[in-house]
């Protein structure tokens, strides 16, 4: 439900939906003709970004993204992009984030030190791992790159061309996963922000990302600070949820008509389980968590 969010806080913005598919009929909701009611545009764009079967076991079509940066890039359409995972949800307005973007080229989003430590891997590679293939391409002699999250991208037209010049140069070592070379998408702008010079943890107070499961709760009094969420372990729960309010009031429009729609962080919090989940978000969390375990 990132662009009803979106919409709702950020009405004039330009929003795009990319995908190397139509988007599917979900619940009987026909989701290109939706999103022509609402104004977000569909682009559609082959996967060409993927690492060869055999490579790796998982993550093959984590840089699609970087197919993206390409096409914004190549077709200069606006002065800032930002570029953000399917599963956030936005409580503020962009306008806030603009002249940070301004200000710094490029905004990132750094992963918790304390959760993701330098000899920890992750996804297959670590903070040192990364470090070391920033050097080997010309960066800096440093003991380790820190770790940015993937979920998260805003740059200056200018710095996206920069990056997705740099991100094409190193595609062929990645495709082939020579020696610590990145996995998925958080180590490829990891290492193309060390590469560029990039500020590192420009955006941590702006976005979040928020576990809710039963094993990791992060949650905090202090997220309502922030202008986005992102939410991954909601996908099946609380993103459902949403979506059925927001399909059950057909005619709506996410910029005309957020509160009515329960696009209000309100709302968010209840059915994400913000800063604890309530009784009936528990029990219900708890029974789709036994029937996952019991293969139902």
């Amino acid at each position: 439900m990132f662009y009803a969010s979106s919409l709702a806080v950020n009405p004039t913005a330009r929003h795009l939906f990319y995908s190397n598919v139509r988007p599917p009929t979900i619940d009987g909701i026909d989701m290109a003709e939706l999103f022509a009611e609402w104004g977000v545009e569909c682009v559609l764009l082959p996967i060409s970004w993927r690492i060869p079967a055999g490579k790796v076991h998982a993550w093959a079509n984590q840089f699609y993204i970087f197919e993206i940066l390409d096409h914004l890039a190549a077709n200069k359409m606006a002065d800032r992009f930002m570029l953000l995972d399917n599963d956030v949800i936005w409580l503020k307005p962009v306008a806030g984030i603009e002249p940070e973007i301004d200000r710094h080229g490029a905004l990132t989003y750094l992963l918790d030190d304390a959760v993701y430590g330098p000899d920890k891997t992750i996804n297959g590679l670590s903070a040192r791992g990364m470090a070391r293939f920033v050097c080997s391409h010309g960066g800096k002699a440093d003991d380790i790159v820190p770790y940015c999250g993937g979920e998260f991208y805003a740059a200056t037209c200018e710095a996206t061309e920069r990056l997705a010049a740099r991100a094409r140069e190193l595609w062929p070592e990645i495709a082939e996963q020579v020696p610590d070379a990145p996995r998925e998408d958080g180590h490829m702008f990891s290492v193309l922000y060390a590469l560029d010079g990039t500020e590192i943890g420009t955006a941590n107070g702006i976005i979040r990302r928020l576990w809710t499961t039963f094993h990791y709760h992060n949650l905090s009094p202090a997220d309502d600070q922030l202008t986005i969420w992102h939410l991954p372990a909601e996908k099946k729960t609380g993103f459902a949820d949403l979506f059925k309010q927001l399909v059950a009031r057909p005619g709506l429009h996410p910029s005309r008509d957020a509160a009515r729609m329960g696009l209000t962080t309100a709302n968010y919090a209840r059915l994400m389980g913000w800063p604890r989940r309530r009784p009936v978000k528990l029990v219900r969390d708890l029974w789709l968590k036994i029937r996952e375990k019991l293969g139902r």
